[in-house]
């Protein structure tokens, strides 16, 4: 027998792990972007809400974004973009429990991952409505955000389904 506390392994911090493990996936990845000309996702990419913006992404775009993630009290939520050619490492690396495509052209991008045990693709969900994308995660389709910037009717279009990302701040 060992005397306590001699020889005893510490105990590991699984979601420490985890998280450092997400965050250097993501790091790597995200020099890959810059190389190629792509901005950086924004937020914590081990939040598990990932959210894959169509282009064209601007500054009013993000700004908007950031404004609508505060406004549903999600503003770690992990943010990136489609078109990157790296959407499916993002994925892998990221295990989020709600994916959402903000965007026909993210949806499109988001099916094209070949992501492996998708129950129902982007492609064919109905905006605004949840639905099972993994049997682990959770999808949503919302419609594009660069009209909702200078049209009223695709504005309310847009917050209308934007709303259901509270269900994801519910208990």
């Amino acid at each position: 027998m060992r005397p306590a506390g001699k020889g005893e392994r510490p105990l590991r911090d699984a979601a420490g792990d985890y998280r450092g493990k997400t965050a250097h996936e993501i790091s790597r990845i995200s020099r890959r972007m810059g190389e190629n000309g792509h901005p950086a996702p924004l937020g914590d990419p081990a939040c598990g809400v990932v959210l894959v913006v169509e282009p064209p992404v601007g500054p009013r775009v993000l700004e908007a974004l950031k404004l609508s993630l505060r406004a549903v009290d999600l503003p770690d939520a992990y943010v990136t973009y489609a078109s990157t050619g790296l959407l499916e490492e993002e994925l892998l690396a990221t295990e989020p429990r709600a994916l959402i495509a903000v965007g026909p052209g993210a949806a499109r991008d988001i099916d094209a991952t070949g992501y492996p045990l998708v129950r129902q693709p982007f492609t064919e969900a109905e905006p605004g409505v949840w639905f099972s994308w993994t049997k682990g995660t959770l999808g949503l389709l919302l419609p594009s955000l660069t009209p909702a910037l200078s049209d009223a009717a695709a504005k309310r279009r847009f917050w209308r389904t934007f709303l259901g990302l509270k269900d994801l701040t519910q208990p």
